[in-house]
């Protein structure tokens, strides 16, 4: 485009004795119109004056990489940047620019950065303690936070609760469910993002983009603002919500082992687009952005207001916010997965297995999530037990919870969100190796948390109150030794061992939407065997 207007520009010269009509603007903003007489060799593209220089002898490459301005550049445009950074000399210089050089040039900045620290310090990617900003303003959450001693975070944590009750909430980017959702997809994770804060910090000269996504927010959340003003701080900021998530995926990409050859350090070479593309969860959550960017900036009303916990005292809301495990983060919990009125809707009495059915004339049952000890009822009442001399009938459970589930004393606990306890967290087009992946790590961070905490773990459990007709979700402390917690895959692996004949299989479906025809597919395949 660039070659074929200078060739208009030219030709449009030879028309008016070899000027061309150009716009000026003054130091203070006016607008003049002037004559700007050119030929063949003053008018040149970029690519033309990058040429030019390197003729002349500068040791420059010239890489264009187009992103729309305000939006996130695509999987294909990381590709391009990082092929570019790890293909150069350890010592090369890179420079950004675009119209401003403020937002994409920040952005390219960043990504730069990224891959620096990868091929530099290998993975994971982390920054150095020292590097790590600690004070964020507008009330956003450093990640460098999370690197303090466990004591100094229980004591700033409490202080925080204390300081927010008495002068209202201050919303911050980790208040933002889609962010803590994609962190705790990744094994790396939380270590990734952390390393992207620190590295967004020292970018921020021009610009912060968590701050740009928090400061959009601010605006489309004043109530007293036009509405257009809103609407566009509610796209910009959308926009830059996308633009931050896409570089917690980038991170956790670097931080895999997917970009081992691209810097010489392992043989897989898997770009970030194909990375994705087999990541159809990480897919349909930026399109959660696309579709809806109201629900992610929208303050709820709980949080207008000052406030006040819900779940148990200021202690019990310091651990929840203080936690910064790599599934179980910062203002996480495990709700028991039982509520009120659960158990006694069965038509099939088992203790510990609620809302048991079977389908009239099929040999096909549903339950809601048992205990361990309502799961083998279950089996028992089917005749799974094998003996010495007779095989139990064959039994394959089919798990279709996309959420993260463990059991703790038997008991099925799943991942919550403090502020929407009773809330499914939704990971659309997850798959069952990586809802296990997650729910693996998230064993690990409870088992982590029990050690630090002397053997008790915070949990949380639905209680029903028979004067106000309500439920209210409340903590308590549980004593744990690391025997009391599995996952649903080990849970049913031990039944497997104990002598029951059955087949465990996870295939996630989200709620209240229709099933994917992979999963179709799934289903088919469990029957076929």
């Amino acid at each position: 485009m660039e070659a074929r207007l200078k060739e208009d520009i030219l030709r449009e010269a030879e028309r008016y004795d070899g000027a061309i009509m150009v716009i000026h603007e003054t130091d203070d903003g006016q607008i003049f119109d002037a004559w700007e007489h050119v030929n063949s060799d003053s008018l040149q593209t970029p690519l033309e004056v990058f040429k030019c220089l390197e003729d002349d002898g500068f040791p420059i490459k010239y890489a264009r990489v187009p992103i729309t301005d305000g939006k996130a550049p695509k999987s294909s445009d990381f590709d391009t940047l990082a092929a570019n950074i790890a293909s150069a000399s350890k010592d090369t210089a890179f420079i950004f620019n675009c119209q401003m050089g403020r937002g994409r040039t920040t952005t390219g900045a960043v990504i730069a950065c990224l891959v620096k620290l990868r091929i530099s310090y290998g993975r994971p990617i982390k920054v150095l303690l020292d590097e790590v900003k600690h004070e964020q303003p507008d009330g956003s959450s450093s990640s460098g936070e999370e690197s303090e001693s466990n004591a100094t975070r229980l004591t700033s944590s409490t202080v925080e609760v204390r300081t927010r009750n008495e002068q209202g909430y201050a919303f911050g980017i980790d208040d933002i469910l889609l962010l803590w959702k994609i962190t705790r997809l990744f094994d790396n994770g939380v270590e990734c993002r952390e390393a992207l804060d620190a590295i967004i910090d020292r970018c921020s000269a021009l610009q912060n983009i968590r701050q740009a996504v928090l400061q959009y927010r601010k605006v489309f959340n004043q109530q007293h603002v036009e509405p257009r003003v809103r609407r566009v701080a509610l796209n910009r900021g959308a926009e830059y919500l996308e633009r931050y998530f896409r570089l917690i995926a980038f991170s956790a990409y670097l931080g895999s082992e997917a970009f081992d050859g691209f810097c010489g350090q392992g043989e897989c070479m898997m770009t970030f687009k194909s990375w994705l593309h087999q990541r159809p969860e990480v897919q349909a959550m930026k399109w959660s952005i696309r579709l809806r960017p109201g629900r992610f900036f929208n303050v709820p009303e709980e949080l207008r207001a000052p406030h006040e916990s819900q779940h148990g005292d200021a202690v019990m809301e310091a651990i929840v916010k203080a936690r910064n495990g790599s599934v179980l983060g910062k203002g996480s919990i495990l709700k028991m997965y039982f509520f009120p009125g659960q158990i006694t809707s069965s038509r099939i009495q088992i203790h510990g297995a609620p809302h048991v059915f079977k389908v009239n004339g099929y040999p096909v049952y549903s339950m809601a999530t048992p205990t361990i000890i309502g799961a083998k009822e279950m089996l028992a009442y089917l005749g799974a037990k094998s003996n010495a001399r007779v095989a139990g009938q064959k039994v394959v459970i089919t798990d279709l919870r996309e959420e993260a589930v463990v059991y703790i004393h038997g008991t099925p606990f799943v991942l919550r969100e403090l502020n929407k306890p009773v809330d499914t967290l939704k990971h659309v087009g997850i798959t069952g190796p990586v809802v296990e992946n997650m729910e693996a790590r998230l064993k690990e961070d409870i088992l982590s948390e029990v050690r630090q905490s002397g053997g008790r773990m915070l949990l949380h459990r639905e209680e029903y109150c028979p004067s106000s007709n309500q439920s209210s979700v409340v903590g308590y402390w549980e004593n744990i030794f690391p025997d009391d917690v599995k996952t649903p895959a080990e849970v049913y692996a031990a039944l497997k061992d104990e002598g029951y004949n059955i087949a465990y299989r996870r295939i996630p479906l989200t709620r209240e939407r229709e099933a994917l025809a992979s999963d179709v597919d799934e289903i088919q395949n469990c029957r076929d065997e």
